[in-house]
This record gives structure tokens, sequence and C-alpha cells, in this order.
């Protein structure tokens, strides 16, 4: 083994292979960094993903997350190693977890049609099993405060217009925040109350879900896990499609799984909420001069070269806003 040199200087994933060898009985495991805080192990009990996790309470919500939906036989997720259901590892005061590795096929694409309407489908699965959970355990997850997330982050991009004005014309700056306040005022004048239904991922980007070599596809990192409403990882997931689909208001009323929310003018208000224009130049500035000039490009077309289209599908979100709240 090539050993990988911890940042400290000292010889990080030797000793962790030291630690996992003598943890699982195995003395002929090989150990290879991927990146920075994961693994892949190889060992006498197969292949496994090793991950570092930030703390222990972290790790215990996702192995236990995991370890209830492979006993209610939810076939989208990868156990974590046995030795988990015993004793919790701790390497130099962070916990490391174990999770079966997968052979994967082709890399999941939000292009590709195929691939939306499989993530779709595990996702809304993943909700509608966790939607049926109970115990205390549940008492520990955090609760997505996702209206005060999405006003704080509006604030924080209004707070930074004077400084992207340095990058981006101020006309497409403002426009992005008329729409993100038009939608938290509406939000906030239906006096909603969160009331969570079901465990929410966090994050649906295409890169936490593997299709393996069966053409399973799995869903992975559950990093921002939380008891929410599934509307929080719908409308996310809408965000991430709709560069690939033109910002085709249509293509989504047309998923079967968002006919419930036809009606439902939150759904709307939260389409038009920008959060990936808040989310990713809110990044921008807080980001070193490397990051600023791998993301430049990306962050260009996402605030000019789609604004067409997005002026469209914000005309037609707006349509149906007024039409179910001033019928």
């Amino acid at each position: 083994m090539t050993a990988d040199i911890h940042p400290r200087g000292d010889d990080y994933t030797y000793r962790l292979l030291s630690f996992l060898r003598h943890k699982l009985n195995d003395h002929s495991a090989s150990l290879k960094k991927l990146k920075e805080g994961k693994w892949v192990l190889h060992g006498n009990s197969g292949k496994w993903f090793v991950k570092k996790y930030p703390n222990q309470s972290r790790f215990i919500m996702q192995e236990t997350l995991v370890r209830r939906l492979v006993q209610q036989n939810f076939p989208h997720v990868l156990p974590f190693h046995p030795i988990h259901q015993t004793e919790i590892l701790i390497f130099e005061g962070e916990p490391i977890g174990l999770a079966m590795w997968l052979e994967t096929s082709d890399v999941i694409s939000y292009g590709n049609a195929r691939d939306r309407m499989d993530v779709l489908y595990v996702l809304k699965k993943f909700h509608a099993y966790t939607g049926n959970f109970q115990g205390k355990w549940l008492e520990n997850l955090p609760r997505y405060k996702w209206l005060k997330k999405w006003k704080k982050r509006l604030n924080q991009f209004e707070r930074n217009i004077p400084f992207l004005q340095t990058f981006i014309q101020p006309y497409y700056l403002y426009t992005y925040l008329d729409w993100g306040k038009h939608a938290i005022t509406h939000i906030e004048a239906l006096k909603i109350k969160e009331k969570p239904s079901c465990i929410t991922h966090g994050d649906v980007a295409h890169h936490n879900f593997l299709r393996g070599t069966d053409g399973r596809i799995y869903l992975i990192d559950f990093d921002l896990m939380a008891l929410s409403s599934p509307l929080m990882d719908d409308l996310q997931f809408c965000n991430r499609i709709l560069p690939y689909i033109d910002w085709s208001l249509n293509e989504i009323k047309q998923m079967g799984a968002y006919h419930l929310y036809l009606e439902q003018p939150l759904f709307y208000l939260g389409l038009l909420y920008p959060t990936d224009i808040f989310r990713e130049w809110n990044r921008f500035l807080r980001e070193d001069y490397a990051y600023k000039q791998r993301a430049w490009d990306y962050l260009v077309q996402l605030t000019i070269g789609q604004f067409p289209q997005r002026m469209q599908f914000s005309q037609e979100v707006n349509q149906e806003i007024n039409r179910i709240m001033h019928p």
C-alpha cells in the first residue's frame, strides 16, 4: 500500500489501517484513500467504504436510519458493517463508519430522463418509509427550519450584492433578489406551521444517488438528514433538474409524484425562490481564488445563460400562484 500523508505530517491512512485491522481482526486488509476523509477497505469480509464523521451523534443518526431502513426491507441503501451493531469505532477522537461498497455502472446524470425518474422514484419511496418510522430515536434528529434558512440565505445574498456587482450586472442580481423576496413575503402570509412528516435527505444532488451494476439506484450520504416535509426534498430536486429540462414548469407538473402539490401555493412559491442562485453566489464570495476560477463559467451560465428561460419560468409560476391565491 502506498501511504497517504495526513496534513499534520504523519501517516494517517496507515495508522487508520492498523486500527481497522485490529478491530476487524483482519490483518490482510488494505486501505486506499479516495479523498479527504474517505477510503476504500479491502478485507476478508469484502469491500467497504470508509468514512470519517464529524462527531458521534452524526454517525449514530445515520447508522440508525440505515439500519431501520434495512430492517424494513428498503432496498435502496447500503448497509453498514456488522461491527457497528456492537461498537462505535473511534479513531483518534473521531468516529469511523464502514458501509458496504457498491460497484457502480454509469454515473447518475439529471440530464438523462431515465435517471431523473429513477431518482425521484427512490426519493419518494424513502419519504414513504421514513414517514412511518416511530420511536424515541426520532427525537434526536434535527428539524429542518426551512423558512428560516431561506430568509437567511436571501438576506446574505442581498448584503453581498455590492460585492457581486463587480462580477455580474446589477439587473440580474436584483431580479433574482425580487423573486426571492416575493416568494418569502407570500410564504409568510400563508402562516404555514412547519410540521415534519418524514425524514428528508437534505442534499438530493445527483452524486448522492448511485446506480449499481444491477441497475438499482442507491441513496447515500445522509449528512443533512432532518425531520421535515417531503416537499423540501422535492423542491430541491426540482431546482436541480430544471436546468436540464429547459426550465419547463409543464414538465414538472406532469411528474406523477408532484400531482398532490398542483393546488398548493407553497409548491409554486418554493419553485419561484431562486435557491441555487443565492446558495452559489454566497459560496462564491466565501471561497478562495482557486474555487472562484473553477466555478466562474458555471455561475455565469447559471445566472445569465439561463436567465431567459428562468424569466419565462417565473412568469408561469406566478400565474399559478395568482390562480390559486386569487381565484
